[in-house]
């Protein structure tokens, strides 16, 4: 008789937690899921960030991507490789520009501009929320390995996502994006109490075509220079000749002097002693290599000797650049010393 009043108060604990389950709306399920990643109060601490991934491409190609946000309102995506043509998105809250190689597009589609308003935020509950959108709840969805809540969220424009949450934690699992392009968020870190997707993979609509981004560095709360925002260009790619030539000087990172010319980038101490040489030779219209004078002149080049270096935007005070090493990468800023 016990073990049947057991069974009868098991199935109603279960038939309860179905009900409440069911009666969770989409504002509940999102918030929820803010919770899940933190919760409003340390997300709203959150005001920039630096994020570097690697990319692998459909064709086993990989590339370094760097994104950094002034929360809530600015982003840029910058791709740099060894292979593959260069490519930055800009949105500095209010216009998008798009380079790729040496071409540059100025984007005013309504849905892009939504895109990117969204990926501002690094979590997007926390973005569908802050920029008022309608969410309504759409039937659950069981995948094989998660069971999800779903929900679809709608800005005034009428852009619309679809959204699949884990029922175990609230976690955003997949959102499905207008165009029918996805992206997967598959695992995940904590910093600061704060969660960070670190795997995701984007698929592409009518295709079995998919990119793999895989966290690699993450920097939070550190100035990043408003120049990353802007793009400099208004219809093609051109390095003007006080960024190709003269003396720099970083404003982030290791402390940097140096004198570059066409050729030659010759690097000085604070007394402006002459401590590293490196050659030089520009790739593309914003790109340019360098290799060590010692490797150079024994012939012995590394990937760790190699220097891939792109100016990814500029103004009259200055550059900032993404570059790769061997194994290492990362971006810098540099002001004009006059």
């Amino acid at each position: 008789m016990r073990a049947f009043y057991t069974v009868i108060l098991v199935f109603i604990s279960a038939l309860t937690y179905a009900q409440k389950a069911n009666e969770l709306t989409a504002q509940q399920i999102i918030d929820r899921s803010i919770q899940f990643c933190g919760g409003e109060k340390r997300i709203a601490a959150l005001k920039t960030s630096n994020m570097t991934y690697i990319l692998l491409q459909p064709d086993s190609s990989t590339a370094i991507i760097n994104e950094k946000r002034t929360c809530g309102s600015k982003y840029v995506q910058s791709i740099l490789s060894h292979t593959n043509q260069p490519q930055t998105t800009f949105y500095d809250g209010k216009e998008i520009a798009q380079v790729n190689g040496e071409k540059v597009i100025h984007v005013a589609m309504s849905n892009t501009v939504e895109e990117m308003k969204l990926k501002t935020y690094h979590h997007l509950p926390v973005g569908y929320k802050m920029l008022q959108y309608k969410l309504n709840r759409l039937p659950d969805k069981k995948f094989d390995s998660f069971d999800c809540y779903v929900v679809q969220a709608t800005n005034s424009n009428g852009y619309t996502t679809i959204n699949f949450f884990d029922k175990t934690n609230f976690r955003l699992l997949m959102v499905a994006y207008p165009n029918g392009n996805k992206s997967l968020f598959i695992d995940y870190v904590f910093k600061d109490e704060i969660l960070f997707n670190s795997y995701i993979i984007n698929t592409i609509e009518a295709t079995a075509e998919k990119q793999i981004f895989q966290l690699r560095n993450l920097k939070l709360n550190i100035p990043i220079a408003d120049q990353w925002f802007h793009c400099p260009y208004a219809s093609s790619v051109e390095i003007p000749p006080f960024i190709k030539t003269g003396t720099f000087v970083s404003v982030d990172g290791d402390k940097t002097n140096f004198t570059r010319t066409n050729t030659v980038m010759e690097y000085t101490d604070e007394q402006g002693k002459v401590i590293k040489r490196r050659y030089l030779q520009w790739v593309t219209k914003d790109v340019f290599g360098l290799i060590d004078e010692e490797a150079l002149k024994a012939n012995t080049a590394t990937p760790e000797s190699l220097i891939r270096v792109r100016v990814v935007s500029w103004d009259e005070t200055g550059y900032v650049c993404q570059w790769i090493m061997g194994e290492y990468t990362d971006t810098q800023s540099y002001i004009i010393v006059k």
